[in-house]
């Protein structure tokens, strides 16, 4: 061969290699939050993430993302990081305009790399929760944690109490515990001789009323929160739910460390107090500890000891315990919290046989945006088990954003559901377990049933 060929030989081997080692282009896809549903004109329950990475499945960092919806669509996108971050996500809120349908996000980075995220908006609900309009004493119609007890056939009237407190965009100076009666569990009525509220504080503010039975005294009690330069747990009594005692302070503890008293009466002696300890940051702290307080009357509490009550979603926030005797087990309610937010956007359940240990499960009870009135947030709500009818009754309260200067607006709202449907809600398929948000490790929310 001779000098010529070689080169030329050479230069086609060379030709030849480079092509080869050419690498492969970034790629760009959807780490989670594809395929969801939402009503139409909310927003997705879930931020959609994507996932950048170089030819060799490294991440890219660094990368501006462009999220555009379909030509024509109203949907609006709000990004949530300006580039991609060291693992190469990026997300972004998706919120659907009105159109009722399919709805598709293009997403691009510079180097040419594209993804396609898929929604659907539902012009049905997602569940059988339905509003639940209240006379509140100052006239908006806005409360909060919602507590409910059931009577014994031997006081007149309505075999039902609520007690809740008002909460009109959020001023915690109306937060006062009021009381309502009724019989159907799904309209309520101040009682003839009250006049709400049942207490109003001298300094501080008044929260997280919890309402029970006291069989021994056959008389109703209602414990509160008092937040001044700590919190204090106050309790009033009555035998005919008209008239009420004088409030007799029963426990204690620095600002934040008694949130939601929830109390049981399990039997003649034997009084339980679960609360939720924030640190003193309170919500907006980096996690909360559920603490069981126990006592012999009710009044004087012992001191509190950490329960094992935990949740992967999260950490728990405004708990309600109800004692179940025909489970013998006891069931907890309770929003989840992220750490550093006060926001709370699913319910979750769990039970417990000796109030101390307990079984959270797969999925939420119920998420944001499953009634209007709760479009972004779920928060502290109640729970009835009537053996004799094999029904479930809840009492959620929540909220919707209503806009820059209005803050969010505060309503209740009631769902009734068969024992096995309960735990068919919050016993997710694996086919649904599997579905978890990349970014956050949580699953992604939502309020169908699965088929």
């Amino acid at each position: 061969m001779s000098r010529v060929a070689a080169a030329a030989a050479m230069v086609l081997a060379c030709a030849c290699s480079d092509s080869v080692a050419l690498p492969a282009p970034p790629t760009l896809s959807i780490a989670s939050g594809d395929v969801q549903s939402a009503l139409a004109q909310t927003e997705l329950p879930q931020h959609i993430v994507v996932l950048l990475r170089d030819g060799g499945q490294r991440p890219i960092a660094g990368a501006p993302v462009t999220w555009t919806p379909a030509e024509g669509a109203r949907d609006v996108i709000v990004p949530l990081d300006m580039a991609t971050n060291s693992e190469g996500l990026s997300r972004a809120r998706w919120l659907l305009d009105t159109t009722v349908g399919a709805h598709t996000l293009t997403i691009t980075v510079p180097s040419g790399a594209t993804a396609h995220a898929r929604a659907y908006a539902s012009v049905r609900p997602f569940s059988a929760v339905s509003p639940l309009p209240l006379e509140t004493y100052e006239g908006s119609g806005e409360a909060v944690h919602p507590d409910f007890v059931r009577l014994p056939p031997s006081w007149s009237g309505d075999p039902f109490r609520l007690v809740a407190t008002p909460y009109p965009g959020g001023d915690q100076a109306f937060e006062n515990p009021s009381f309502f009666t009724g019989s159907t569990g799904a309209s309520w009525l101040v009682p003839a001789g009250i006049r709400n509220p049942l207490e109003s504080p001298l300094s501080g503010y008044y929260s997280d009323p919890d309402v029970l039975y006291d069989p021994d005294a056959n008389e109703l009690r209602i414990y509160y929160r008092r937040v001044k330069d700590e919190n204090e747990i106050w309790l009033i009594r009555s035998a005919n739910g008209v008239q009420w005692s004088a409030p007799v302070l029963t426990a204690h503890a620095p600002n934040h460390a008694i949130v939601s008293p929830s109390v049981v009466r399990r039997a003649q002696g034997d009084w339980l107090m679960w609360s939720v300890n924030a640190g003193v940051q309170g919500c907006g702290g980096e996690s909360t500890v559920v603490e069981l307080r126990r006592s012999t009357d009710g009044v004087s509490w012992s001191d509190p000891a950490a329960t094992d009550l935990d949740d992967r979603d999260g950490f728990a926030w405004h708990i309600d315990v109800e004692w179940i005797p025909s489970r013998e087990e006891y069931w907890a309610v309770y929003p989840v919290k992220q750490s550093g937010s006060c926001l709370t956007d699913r319910l979750r359940l769990a039970t417990s046989a000796d109030g101390v240990h307990w079984r959270s499960y797969p999925s939420p009870l119920l998420v944001k945006g499953a009634d209007d009135q709760m479009r972004d947030i779920i928060y502290r709500s109640s729970i009835d088990f009537d053996a004799t009818t094999g029904m479930v009754s809840l009492w959620y309260s929540g909220a919707s954003f209503a806009g820059a200067g209005s803050g969010y607006r505060w309503h209740l709202a009631y769902e009734r559901m068969t024992m096995p449907a309960l735990f068919a809600r919050v016993n997710v398929p694996a086919w649904e377990a599997a579905r978890v948000d990349a970014a956050t490790n949580l699953p992604l929310l939502t309020n169908e049933t699965a088929p």
